[in-house]
């Protein structure tokens, strides 16, 4: 799962040590969202594992801490 691999590597933490992705984000939810229409512009974001999550419609995926000492919102 990218979104899984992405915070893994981000925290320098293995996958199996992560949190159920489950509990941050309705997965059925993001995958109704994401499939919906390929032509469609979507982003999506939400906090997992300290780190906000983002997930574009290309399948390209961005963590970030939650909190930066910059302002900027991802």
């Amino acid at each position: 799962m990218p979104i899984a691999e992405a915070v893994s590597d981000a925290l320098e933490t293995p996958i199996e040590e992560l949190p159920p992705l489950s509990r941050a984000i309705d997965l059925d939810a993001l995958d109704a969202v994401m499939t919906h229409k390929r032509s469609d512009d979507v982003t999506v974001t939400f906090s997992y594992a300290g780190l906000r999550v983002l997930i574009h419609s290309t399948n390209t995926v961005y963590v970030r801490p939650l909190h930066r000492g910059d302002n900027h919102p991802l």
